[in-house]
């Protein structure tokens, strides 16, 4: 006979012996058993205090020493599966200030789409970064390093750090591929010396967008892209965002299908059909930046 599991245990126990005046609740099991696979810990496998240790050896916390913060602590919201999200905070001073969040979520990934080729109908493990905002609330703006789309605050110096660990927590827990969904073309830029879009043809519009980098520093081309001051020199049109998947593989099958001689051709094609160009006169009529390197729009 297969074991009672607790809480029928329980229900039957207290049939058995008429009262249940001292045996423990469901509530009270719940609260003895281990969280894991509950929601409880970040991917089922990292608590807080994991998070926190994580942060210390990928060379997160002690960059952000250096900078004055101190007392780290993460919060981890993980009741929702779809949306696990991870938050670090430090002091500095008297004030206590978020440095960090990311939206995470383990999914598998599959497509039906022909360009995918060996990876069509396969369904891939991945580990899916939502949302990722690093932030330095005690540094202000300036002309020469200005506000980017959805930056509250300037950057603190650790994206380098926080890459190495998600693709060192994607090796452990065997993960095909990190994937992102780039919400600003600064994003992509970004990732772009680690990740490539999923889909060859946007692969090589993006390269074909990159050209328009030339002479122009980040944010234009960040602020470009948001406001419509890049077109597209065939037909005139200002560049829509390419909200579409970009991946960085952590195993053979998808390195393979990146490296593959029908994604590498596809990729040069979409490249080399498609040019697009910097509108400078739009660009200062809107003027999206004020003289001290903040941002006069919101995206």
């Amino acid at each position: 006979m297969a074991p009672l599991k607790l809480p029928e245990a329980i229900r039957k126990l207290k049939h058995f012996i008429g009262s249940s005046e001292m045996l423990p609740t469901e509530d009270d099991i719940d609260a003895l058993v281990s969280r894991r696979g509950q929601g409880a810990m970040l991917l089922d496998h990292y608590s807080p205090q994991d998070v926190v240790e994580v942060f210390e050896r990928y060379g997160v916390t002690p960059k952000l020493r250096e900078r004055g913060f101190e007392r780290f602590a993460v919060a981890l919201e993980t009741a929702d599966p779809e949306r696990q999200t991870v938050r670090l905070t430090a002091e500095r001073g008297m004030r206590s200030m978020l440095l960090g969040e990311c939206i995470l979520r383990d999914d598998d990934f599959h497509t039906d789409q022909e360009f995918a080729g060996p990876l069509q109908g396969r369904h891939l493990h991945m580990l899916i970064i939502q949302w990722v905002r690093l932030q330095d609330p005690t540094r202000s703006f300036t002309p020469e390093r200005p506000a980017l789309p959805g930056q509250d605050h300037p950057g603190c110096g650790v994206g380098r750090e926080v890459m190495d660990m998600f693709l060192g927590l994607a090796a452990r827990l065997d993960f095909s591929g990190i994937m992102v969904c780039p919400e600003f073309a600064h994003n992509a830029v970004m990732y772009a010396g680690q990740f490539r879009f999923f889909d060859p043809e946007t692969q090589g519009r993006f390269e074909a967008l990159l050209r328009c980098l030339d002479g122009i520093s980040l944010a234009e081309f960040a602020w470009g892209v948001e406001l419509g001051c890049v077109v597209d020199e065939t037909s005139g049109a200002p560049l829509r965002w390419l909200h579409e998947e970009m991946i960085r593989a952590t195993d053979e099958v998808v390195q393979g299908y990146l490296d593959s001689p029908a994604y590498l051709e596809a990729v040069e094609g979409a490249r080399g059909a498609h040019r697009f160009a910097f509108d400078r006169d739009r660009y200062n009529e809107l003027d999206p930046l004020r003289a001290d390197g903040t941002a006069m729009i919101t995206p």
